[in-house]
């Protein structure tokens, strides 16, 4: 019998990022021009690979799952998560638990380093995959608008000049980084990320000006995995005067997606006052997240908690059925006590029920919502530009 050489799952190392890369592009990108390496740059640099779990069979690359740890910041609350990226394991070495072993060894990390939440995109078929790492798929966390060139009269060009950025110089780039701040923006993006973000491959950056300053910025996107019209910052006149220069720049048989939150941005407001009738949900696939520490997560949302719950006195308890976890909510004048001990009244459900309840629920994982977890859901903006 032949003997396999099983390695890992464990971290990659810098001397297997382009066989690793190979594997990605293999299965994800058959037939493309585009590369994992080039499309999410910030998950494959070197600081990072600590991040990325393989699974070698006799020497071979065979599995793979990276994830790139993000801070969030929304309505007075910071907690992490982990976005998982593009995961990917040979054909010829599936349904023999290498992947799901690497996921596992990416969530292991995730819960040692203190990252509150793991997050995923993916189609409805592979939900099963991820279930069985207790990831659950939640509702819909944004909206689309669908626009064509013959859509340009909706949108007055306002008289702006307008410039492409150019990610050689990087002038504007601050700018654009402080109008996108003045957003509820959710990732806190660094510095140093915003050159990387502004320089993807077949994406330009459109600047509008008034009086030689940048007052508008509008990402569009012709990229395989993130295309359309992405984000965009500043003021509503200059980013509607954006909006009529693309459009009215498409050939007649091209549609554009255009990316919002369910957050309020510049874009998705243009959008709903101009074009309200094109807005759709996600319908393919969708999110899915896993709450590493249901105890930790509850307690970095408490502001949001709190805010949402008015001051009403009220106490209740949840214990997670498949972790043996138990957190109590006690809500008084002063404000929220979290603890683990049971209180009156309480339920009893499962972590993948719980995420529903708690991010709300997706159409095709329906739970019932008790009562006394009427407070929920809670949301944060993750921009399509953040997922990594």
């Amino acid at each position: 019998m032949h003997t396999l050489e099983i390695d890992g799952p464990r971290a990659c190392r810098n001397d297997e990022l382009h066989e690793m890369i190979a594997l990605v592009d293999a299965v994800m990108r058959a037939g493309s021009d585009q590369t994992f390496l080039t499309d999410y740059p910030l998950v494959y640099r070197d600081s990072n690979l600590q991040n990325i779990s393989i699974n070698k069979v006799n020497g071979e690359i065979v599995s793979v799952v990276p994830y790139f740890p993000r801070n969030i910041a929304i309505d007075g609350c910071r907690f992490t998560i982990g976005i998982i990226s593009p995961t990917a394991t040979s054909p010829d070495h599936r349904k023999k638990g290498y992947g799901l072993n690497c996921l596992n060894a990416g969530i292991e990390k995730m819960t040692t380093d203190g990252i509150d939440l793991s997050v995923l995109w993916t189609e409805i078929p592979t939900f099963r995959f991820y279930e069985h790492a207790q990831y659950q798929a939640v509702r819909s966390q944004k909206w689309f608008y669908s626009c064509r060139k013959t859509d340009a009269g909706l949108f007055a060009n306002n008289g702006h000049s307008i410039v492409e950025y150019d990610p050689k110089s990087k002038r504007y780039i601050t700018d654009i980084r402080e109008m996108h701040e003045k957003a509820v923006f959710g990732v806190l993006r660094s510095t140093e990320d915003y050159p990387s973000l502004f320089s993807l491959p077949k994406m330009k950056t459109l600047i509008a000006l008034q009086n030689n300053e940048p007052i508008g910025y509008l990402l569009v996107s012709r990229a395989t995995n993130k295309p359309g019209l992405l984000e965009a910052g500043g003021e509503k006149a200059a980013v509607e005067t954006l909006v009529n220069n693309v459009l009215d720049e498409l050939d007649d048989k091209t549609a554009l997606e255009v990316h919002g939150n369910l957050t309020p941005t510049v874009l998705g407001e243009l959008f709903e006052e101009r074009m309200p009738e094109s807005r759709t949900p996600v319908t393919e696939g969708g999110m899915m997240i896993r709450i590493n520490d249901v105890c930790r997560f509850m307690g970095k949302i408490a502001p949001w908690l709190e805010q949402t719950n008015a001051g009403t006195a009220r106490k209740f308890s949840v214990g997670i059925t498949d972790t043996a976890g138990l957190v109590g909510f006690e809500f008084t004048g002063r404000g929220l006590k979290l603890g683990s001990d049971r209180l009156d009244p309480h339920v009893e459900m499962s972590l993948r029920e719980f995420t529903s309840i708690v991010f709300g629920a997706h159409s095709e994982r329906p739970v019932d919502v008790p009562d006394i977890l009427n407070l929920f859901p809670f949301y944060f903006p993750i921009w399509e530009l953040d997922h990594s």
